[in-house]
């Protein structure tokens, strides 16, 4: 089952939680200096270890599938747009993917819908303790794991959260916010991760670095910051509400009307509308608008995903009617709460 069906804690903030392992094999170079023969060695030895999990191999074809991925957070950026030999191995009920031969030989990860840090851990544990158990991973005493990226030494463990901020955003507190966890070692991004830019209230918080700090002591400073950023959120929607309630009635009945009747609408103007049905959803404005079900619809309209579940959709303008139809149909049972 994909995440973005499921469920999960403080979801009115939190979409989603991912935590991820980075991991290269002894005796094989790092990916940029890998030959496309010695990426399928590394791709045969984690298919040895894992044969119950699903494999799926790229090379410079596939590349809207992996875009597609790339859009449900299964991969990242650079392995949707690379053209070296690459797989992805998906298991433990589509709870686990991995990358092999991304920026390091493995990038082993688990995403859950809310926060639910540990639940990602275990998923993702569980996977990395075959594969360190099976292969011979590049470790030192004094540097921890060995990775293509200093920052990522030690742990060489990520735990990110994707949350949707309206409230925080349309007040200026972001910046005061990024500048705070800055100082602690925590990175805000956009939807994307590392280099995509926050939009529509979108962003992703991770730890920057995992050199001279634990598992545990990752997780429970992630933790921390995000229970307080939806401590914040949430009180400022209140606020804000409070002091705002017949113009934000207005504009979200108005957003939900037009993404109602749309004909056409582009990804930038759904991810834009995404953060009101958000804001309006957790402020109780909808009827029959489960949050599992925004996310979900956050997904089926992303660009690839819709070329890929519609022939013919490789044109922008076809894709901006296919997505509106899909919006049509995701809010068709929705009602104002007038």
């Amino acid at each position: 089952m994909s995440w973005y069906n499921e469920s999960g804690s403080m979801q009115d903030v939190v979409i989603s939680t991912r935590v991820r392992f980075a991991r290269n094999l002894e005796d094989y170079p790092f990916t940029s200096r890998l030959s496309d023969n010695a990426a399928e060695e590394i791709i045969e030895k984690v298919k040895a270890a894992l044969p119950d999990y699903r494999c799926e191999v790229f090379g410079s074809s596939r590349k809207r599938e992996a875009a597609s991925y790339m859009e449900m957070h299964y991969v990242s950026p650079e392995f949707s747009e690379s053209d070296r030999k690459r797989a992805l191995l998906t298991g433990e009920n589509g709870h686990v993917q991995i990358m092999v031969c991304e920026e390091d030989h493995l990038r082993i990860q688990s995403i859950v819908a809310g926060f639910e840090p540990e639940k990602a851990f275990s998923y993702a544990a569980s996977a990395d303790d075959i594969l360190c158990g099976s292969l011979k991973i590049a470790y030192r005493e004094k540097y921890g794991y060995l990775t293509h990226c200093p920052t990522n030494l030690g742990a060489a463990m990520r735990v990110s959260a994707m949350l949707c901020l309206p409230a925080l955003t349309i007040g200026n507190s972001i910046g005061k916010c990024a500048g705070a966890m800055g100082k602690m070692g925590i990175t805000i991004r956009g939807l994307y991760g590392e280099g995509s830019k926050a939009t529509g209230c979108l962003y992703q918080i991770s730890n920057r670095a995992s050199l001279g700090m634990g598992e545990e002591e990752i997780i429970k400073m992630i933790s921390d910051v995000v229970k307080n950023l939806v401590e914040s959120e949430r009180k400022a929607r209140k606020n804000l509400y409070s002091l705002n309630r017949a113009h934000i009635n207005d504009s979200i009945a108005r957003r939900l009307g037009t993404l109602k009747s749309a004909y056409t609408l582009s990804s930038e103007e759904f991810t834009e509308a995404f953060s009101d049905l958000k804001l309006g959803n957790a402020l109780g404005l909808f009827s029959s608008l489960p949050d599992e079900k925004l996310s979900e619809m956050l997904i089926a309209v992303q660009p690839a995903t819709i070329s890929l579940s519609h022939e013919g959709l490789d044109e922008e303008g076809a894709r901006d009617v296919a997505r509106a139809k899909l919006v049509r149909q995701f809010l068709a049972p929705v009602e104002f709460n007038y």
